[in-house]
C-alpha cells in the first residue's frame, strides 16, 4: 500500500525558497504535498497552497506535518526551535545556524519533541558526489583539494543580505564553503575528524565579508588538505573537490556533474558518455536516475534532498551535521581579513 505524502509548509519564499518550491511541485516527487507558504512578502502561488505573512500562523496549522526553512541564516535558529516546539518535523537550509552551539540546541530540542531535524546540504545530492562516495568507500583518502571560484554578484544583488555578516554569518566560507565541506564530510567516513591548520581571508573593496579564502587543514590520522575559494572570479566557474589515494586522483566536478579518476571520466550526466563498470548494481541504478534527472543539476540536487528527508521521516531519524560549521568557525578564528 502506497504511503500518503507528507504535508509540508515552506517558510521563506525568496530565491532559495522558489527552488524548493520547484523541487516540490515541478519535479514529479510524490513524497511531499506542499500545503502552505509563509513569507513576509505576499506572492501569488497555486490556489491549493495557503499563504501566510506570519510563519507562526503556518505553524499553528494542524494539517502541516513538516516545514522547510529557507530564510536568511540568522533566522534559522529561532525558526527551527519554534517549528520543533510547534510539533513539526524540520528541514533547514545551509548553514543550519550561525554557530555550532545553536545547532546543538536545535538537536536537543528535536530529541525532546520527538521530531526529525534534517540539516540540508544540497551539494551532497549532486550525482557526481554520490558516485565519488561509492567509488571511494573502501579507499584510504590521503589528500583533499577543494577549489571553488565564481563571481558572486552574478547570483546575489549588491548590497544584499548575503554580503551582510550579521545576517549571513560570513562570506564565501559560510555560503559556498559549507557546501564544499559537506561534499567532503559526505564522502569520508563519519568518524573522520578535521583540524584547521591555517587560514587566510581577504575581502574585496566595498565588501563587509570575506570574498576570498585559503585554508589548510588536516583530517583523520595523516590526511592533509587545502581549500581555496574566490567570489570575485569573472572567468570560468569552478566547483571541484579532488581526493588523492596513493598515486591516483579522484575529482568531483560539481559544475559539470562529472566524476573522474586520473582525469578519465567515470560518471557524467552527459548522456553521450558511458558509466564505467556496468556490473555494479549501484552504477546501473545511477544510470536510470541520470535518465530521469531534471535538466537542471540544482533541481536534481534538491529532489535528492527531499527524497532523503522523506527517508529520514520514515525512519524517525534526524540528520545532524555540524563538522562543516565547526570547520568554518575555526577558520574565522584563525584567519585575519
Amino acid at each position: 500500500m502506497k504511503k500518503s505524502p507528507y504535508s509540508l509548509g515552506l517558510i521563506g519564499f525568496g530565491n532559495i525558497g522558489k527552488i524548493h518550491y520547484d523541487a516540490l511541485t515541478k519535479s514529479g516527487q510524490t513524497d511531499f504535498q506542499l500545503k502552505a507558504i509563509a513569507d513576509l512578502s505576499t506572492q501569488s502561488v497555486d490556489d491549493s497552497v495557503e499563504f501566510y505573512d506570519d510563519y507562526r500562523e503556518l505553524l499553528k496549522n494542524p494539517n502541516i506535518q513538516a516545514v522547510s526553512i529557507n530564510t536568511p541564516p540568522n533566522t534559522h535558529y529561532q525558526l527551527v526551535m519554534d517549528a520543533l516546539r510547534g510539533g513539526k518535523h524540520v528541514l533547514v537550509e545551509k548553514p543550519p545556524a550561525l554557530v555550532v552551539a545553536q545547532c546543538e540546541e536545535m538537536s536537543v530540542c528535536a530529541n525532546q519533541q520527538e521530531r526529525v531535524l534534517f540539516m540540508s546540504f544540497h551539494a551532497r545530492y549532486n550525482l557526481s558526489v554520490e558516485a565519488a562516495k561509492e567509488e571511494l568507500a573502501d579507499k584510504n583518502i590521503e589528500g583533499i583539494d577543494i577549489q571553488y571560484s565564481e563571481y558572486a554578484p552574478n547570483y546575489h544583488a549588491t548590497p544584499g543580505w548575503i554580503f551582510n555578516p550579521e545576517i549571513a554569518g560570513g562570506g564565501v566560507l559560510m555560503d559556498s564553503g559549507i557546501n564544499a565541506l559537506s561534499v567532503v564530510t559526505y564522502v569520508l567516513p563519519d568518524w573522520v575528524s578535521f583540524s584547521v591548520k591555517d587560514a587566510k581571508l581577504k575581502k574585496a573593496e566595498g565588501f563587509k565579508v570575506e570574498t576570498e579564502a585559503h585554508v589548510g587543514f588536516s583530517f583523520g590520522s595523516k590526511g592533509s588538505g587545502t581549500l581555496s575559494m574566490d567570489w570575485m572570479n569573472k572567468g570560468t566557474e569552478v566547483r571541484q573537490v579532488t581526493f588523492t589515494v596513493g598515486g591516483d586522483t579522484y575529482a568531483v566536478d560539481i559544475v559539470k556533474n562529472i566524476f573522474s579518476k586520473n582525469k578519465e571520466i567515470r560518471m557524467s550526466v552527459d548522456a553521450s558518455r558511458e558509466i564505467v563498470d556496468q556490473e555494479s548494481e549501484y552504477k546501473q541504478s545511477l544510470r536510470l536516475r541520470l535518465k530521469q534527472s531534471l535538466n537542471s543539476s540544482l533541481s536534481s540536487e534538491y529532489r535528492g534532498v527531499y527524497r532523503d528527508f522523506a527517508g529520514h521521516l520514515a525512519e524517525g531519524k534526524s540528520l545532524i551535521s555540524t563538522k562543516e560549521l565547526a570547520f568554518i568557525q575555526e577558520a574565522y578564528r584563525q584567519g585575519n581579513i
